[in-house]
């Protein structure tokens, strides 16, 4: 029998295992992209710090749900 994985599971675990890499890179991503840059910016280094953290968090969050079926993904007919 093949190895079957649900698409919800397969894009849930990539979302969650991207965002705890995100997480642990904070500093990186702020000093070496565009987006991090911009963050620092307009808010300061602590304000980005804490803007970017809540945005992996929320990411951590959603992609852990949707990869154990808590949330379901929009089904289009």
């Amino acid at each position: 029998m093949a190895f079957h994985i649900a698409e919800h599971q397969l894009i849930g675990g990539t979302v969650l295992i991207l965002s705890l890499v995100g997480l642990i890179k904070q500093q990186w991503f702020l000093a070496n992209t565009r987006k991090g840059q911009r963050l620092t910016s307009s808010f300061g280094t602590k304000r980005a710090l804490w803007i970017l953290r809540v945005i992996f968090i929320t990411g951590v969050l959603f992609g852990g749900a949707l990869a154990a079926g808590w949330i379901q993904p929009v089904q289009w007919d």
